[in-house]
């Protein structure tokens, strides 16, 4: 069946000098032609691959951009099929003016993960290549573009078809196995920096009014993102923002203080703090240093208390972090005086001046330290799929010697392989 020539902006829209829009399919170069006037080139349809010409777009007799289009043949194209790259202006206008006029010429006007599922469907990627591609253009740092550009071009692909490989030669034996279950346990653990990196961490700030809860998140924005008034109850509403930490993407949310209030406004936004407080991956708990514990720090701790008994299993893992603010005065907070386990805070800071704040970005991030100092190439799980299959992989791997150990049943063990294979190739969706 003939597929449709398709067209896609694949830069964001008037965030860059340059604008970028993809045709794909059997008539690109027609297409882009019938728009396309070459400087030296005439008709593009003669152009050779992995070219650039540069010249005009234009509709009806007047010329909307100057652009540069490189056109990529079959297997020289990321999807497979003819493709045509038109580099324009990155304003808003220019960029949609032409797919427009791209449009008006044949091809039809798909989201961008249409565009990148062209390469699986024609076999030029895998499952794995095709997320990462879909990720690449939302990524949030710079350290989270090399990770996925290396999946991209195949780091953890080619993981996966060397374990393949291994299985399908190492006929029961247990010490292949076992080198086998320790690759496997080695990959499931970038899944967390991986799937962070995609899906930045909630991370939750929460205290009593007034704790200083705003003047921190605008001390790690660094810059004056929340309003702050010595009237506590001036955050009514779950605010949040992104924050990058060494490579790391968080989501931090401010929020309305815990407490007992008659106000209606803000008894919602206490409703709202505790939502987004089961929600959180990451809680840091503001205590104000310079005055002694109030009931409203008890209702807080109470709080978090019984959240770490919900979260008794590993499906959400929720990492609490005490932060004394306002250590740059005279301190009268007596942790003992809390109800419950007395615990250590894990830092002393003082929002308003910066004290302390980077030893508070160190832990945030401390669990993923291996990972910002990222070595090039390195294969690295990033979706809940991958981890979801390659877990069930590892599994395998111990029923299999758990067989071999056992029962010596090789129906078993044979059985036990397979599914191993399997869950691996149902990685790269093979």
């Amino acid at each position: 069946m003939k597929k449709e020539t398709i067209a896609s902006i694949t830069t964001p829209i008037g965030e860059g000098g340059i604008g970028v829009i993809h045709v794909s399919g059997q008539n690109s170069l027609e297409i882009v032609n019938a728009v396309f006037k070459g400087k030296k080139l005439k008709d593009l349809r003669r152009s050779e691959s992995k070219r650039l010409y540069y010249g005009d777009i234009y509709s009806n007799g007047s010329t909307i951009d100057e652009v540069i289009v490189n056109v990529l043949r079959g297997q020289d194209s990321f999807t497979g099929e003819d493709s045509v790259e038109i580099n324009c202006h990155g304003g808003i206008l220019a960029v949609k003016k032409i797919l427009e006029c791209i449009v008006s010429a044949g091809a039809k006007d798909v989201h961008w993960e249409e565009l990148a599922s062209r390469p699986l469907s024609n076999d030029k990627i895998d499952l794995i290549k095709k997320e990462a591609l879909l990720e690449i253009p939302k990524a949030k740092t710079k350290l989270g573009v090399k990770v996925l550009l290396d999946q991209y071009n195949g780091a953890l692909s080619s993981f996966i078809q060397k374990a393949v490989k291994q299985i399908e030669k190492c006929d029961n034996n247990k010490e292949q196995l076992y080198d086998i279950k320790s690759k496997l346990k080695k990959i499931l653990v970038t899944a967390a920096f991986g799937c962070a990196i995609t899906t930045p961490q909630k991370l939750i700030i929460t205290g009593k009014p007034n704790a200083g809860k705003s003047t921190l998140i605008n001390a790690l924005l660094k810059e004056d993102r929340l309003i702050t008034h010595e009237e506590p109850g001036t955050t009514r509403d779950a605010i949040d923002e992104m924050i990058a930490i060494d490579g790391i993407p968080l989501t931090i949310i401010d929020t309305a203080g815990i407490r007992e209030t008659d106000h209606e406004v803000e008894k919602l936004g206490v409703l709202e703090s505790k939502r987004q407080l089961r929600e959180a991956d990451k809680i840091i708990m503001v205590f104000d240093n310079s005055k002694p514990v109030e009931k409203e720090d008890k209702e807080i701790k109470k709080f978090i208390d019984e959240l770490e008994l919900l979260k008794t299993d590993n499906s959400h893992k929720i990492s609490i972090f005490p932060v004394l603010n306002k250590a740059d005065l005279p301190g009268k907070l007596n942790l003992k005086a809390l109800v419950g386990k007395t615990f250590e805070p894990i830092c002393q800071v003082s929002a308003l001046n910066g004290e302390g704040l980077s030893t508070l970005e160190e832990t945030l991030i401390s669990e993923f330290r291996e990972f910002t100092k990222y070595t090039p190439e390195r294969p690295v799980i990033f979706t809940k799929r991958q981890q979801e299959y390659i877990s069930k992989a590892l599994c395998s791997s111990e029923q299999c010697i758990h067989s071999i150990d056992d029962d010596k049943n090789t129906s078993n063990n044979s059985n036990y392989l397979n599914e191993l294979k399997q869950n691996l190739l149902l990685t790269l969706h093979i």
